[in-house]
């Protein structure tokens, strides 16, 4: 018996290593595989400069201008990493290009609105990374896009968003101004540059510089 006890101990010790290697190489193998990926999805998602459209020209405001604007307030603790930040950063520049809106326009909105934060549900119930209220999706979802959409998904809160934000600008005739007012509190609220309240302003001035910033490629993700 103790013959064979240590017969079975060194056939134990001779067998184990041998998978070993081949678990590591799995694991090596499956790691490469998600970072191949990620690096795919961050390489096309570089628009070509051909397909920006350009930023129209923002009011001037010396408060703004010559002063820098504070963080967002509502930037999400919990940022996305890695290859979901590649992947979300995909979806906002492949949405911007179907829809003809600038993507770096659409990663500052985006970022100001939940820091890409999908999770981020908002006081008034916006939900998701473009922050789009459940009564907007209702309503917005079947005339923009024809058909439902589910702001509880990403992919279709980006979509959303972002025709919404082409629809803004589409309505102000491209003033990006009012376009981004519009988008933060409604077309109701859009009024004289002078009259808008410092809110208004702050959101417009800090979506502009993170969207100048994206295009540096110096923003924030």
């Amino acid at each position: 018996m103790d013959w064979l006890r240590r017969h079975r101990n060194v056939h134990e010790a001779r067998r184990r290593p041998n998978c070993r290697p081949y678990t590591g190489f799995a694991m090596r193998a499956g790691l490469l595989v998600v970072m191949v990926a990620a690096i795919v999805v961050c390489a096309c998602s570089n628009p070509a400069a051909s397909d920006v459209p350009e930023l129209s020209p923002l009011p001037s405001d010396p408060a703004f201008t010559t002063g820098l604007v504070t963080a967002p307030p509502t930037a999400s603790a919990v940022l996305p990493t890695g290859s979901r930040l590649a992947v979300i950063r995909h979806l906002l520049i492949d949405s911007a290009q179907r829809h003809g809106v600038n993507p770096y326009l659409v990663m500052g909105v985006a970022w100001w609105e939940s820091g890409w934060d999908q999770s981020r549900v908002s006081s008034t119930g916006a939900i998701g990374i473009m922050q789009v209220e459940p009564a907007t999706a209702a309503s917005a979802g079947p005339q923009l896009l024809h058909r439902v959409a589910d702001i509880n998904n990403q992919a279709d809160n980006i979509e959303l968003g972002v025709a919404v934000l082409k629809e803004d600008l589409d309505n102000f005739h491209n003033d990006l101004a009012k376009a981004l007012i519009a988008y933060y509190e409604g077309p109701a609220a859009v009024t004289d540059w002078n009259q808008q309240d410092a809110g208004a302003k702050r959101y417009v001035w800090g979506v502009y510089r993170l969207a100048v910033e994206f295009s540096q490629g110096t923003g924030p993700a």
